[in-house]
């Protein structure tokens, strides 16, 4: 059974590229934006800072699970070796990238436009990488059914950009600027982020709860034990009321800002959650 540090692993790692990607899309919007300019010179940095602390705690959460941190030298070693061989340097290099940015904002590290250009376009790479992998690897896993779906990597890309732009909106609350510049810029494309999610999800609970082998896994999130996880926490809170939310909003403030981001990072979580839990469950159920 995946336990809960592997889910957590899979949240972070998701929202932490998905905020790098968001922060870099904002940079280069705000070239033509002076009030966009002005708001992310107050979230840039925090941005950055954020998305390299939940890949960081997501990888310290997976080394935990492990048990043996010398596994992970295994798997660097064989770079071609596997999905997780991939995944891995793909983490690698997002965090250096995420570095050398961060050195740049702190003025230690002198970096021209078209060097700046092409680290962002290496993180961005890499964090596209990352997100796609997890929900790969796991499809693969052919012992869990309803995991064997190349929904799954779809699913996991969209909520990790959609999560990536939920910090960025809650940000504006901790740092003190302007909301109204980021959220123009990012409520619809988070808004088509989520009701691309909900279409994919419906996808994949309906192929499910019609395969033989991951029926049972699919009733219980739809009907079961965990059906007020999936239909309360991740498809109402997580995905219906932010995108709700951002469509009735025209001028929300900070707090309400920040109250869609929490709502999406909610979603985010118990997604993976649903995901990672509901295949296992007592042997009588497949019966």
């Amino acid at each position: 059974m995946f336990g809960p540090l592997i889910v957590i692993y899979l949240f972070l790692a998701g929202a932490g590229c998905g905020t790098f990607v968001a922060a870099v899309y904002l940079s280069q919007r705000a070239r033509s934006s002076a009030a966009l300019r002005r708001s992310l010179g107050r979230v840039a940095l925090p941005s950055l800072v954020i998305s390299c602390g939940m890949v960081a705690v997501g990888a310290a959460c997976l080394m935990l699970d492990l048990g043996r941190p010398e596994l992970a030298l295994d798997v660097l070693a064989n770079p071609a070796g596997s999905v997780l061989s991939v995944g891995a340097w793909a983490l690698v290099a997002f965090m250096a990238a995420v570095a050398a940015l961060l050195a740049c904002n702190l003025r230690v590290l002198g970096l021209g436009r078209g060097a700046v250009l092409a680290v962002q376009a290496l993180g961005c790479a890499s964090a596209l990488v990352v997100m796609v992998y997890s929900g790969l690897f796991l499809s693969t896993i052919w012992t869990l059914p309803l995991l064997a779906s190349p929904l799954v990597p779809v699913l996991f890309t969209c909520s990790s950009l959609s999560c990536g732009a939920a910090v960025m909106l809650v940000l504006p609350l901790l740092c003190d600027a302007d909301p109204q510049p980021l959220f123009a810029r990012l409520s619809r494309i988070d808004g088509a982020l989520l009701a691309l999610e909900a279409v994919v999800l419906t996808a994949f609970m309906v192929a499910a709860a019609g395969d033989v082998l991951s029926s049972a896994a699919a009733q219980r999130l739809l009907t079961g034990d965990m059906a007020p996880a999936f239909w309360g926490a991740l498809a109402a809170v997580g995905i219906a009321a932010p995108f709700a939310l951002e469509a009735a909003l025209r001028r929300p403030d900070a707090r309400a800002c920040a109250c869609i981001g929490v709502l999406v990072l909610i979603g985010g979580f118990f997604l993976r959650y649903c995901l990672c839990t509901a295949p296992f469950m007592d042997i009588a159920s497949y019966l």
